[in-house]
């Protein structure tokens, strides 16, 4: 599993200024459970991080859940 969070209320938020967009802990973890039992392999667990997925998309399609073929 690859989880993939935007800011998160956390010491390093804080500590950075992003609290005020920062969203709760529980979103990781309820996140984590969630795509496990549905076998997920990418998990972007927050708003901003649903935003980055869109653009990220693409990509992990192409290359890194692609299947291997050997030439």
């Amino acid at each position: 599993m690859s989880v993939h969070p935007g800011p998160i209320n956390t010491y390093m938020a804080a500590q950075g200024s992003m609290t005020e967009i920062a969203e709760p802990t529980s979103v990781v973890a309820e996140g984590i459970v969630t795509s496990l039992k549905a076998g997920d392999f990418h998990l972007f667990p927050d708003a901003m991080a649903r935003d980055f997925q869109a653009a990220y998309q693409s990509y992990a399609d192409n290359i890194i859940e692609a299947e291997l073929v050997e030439a």
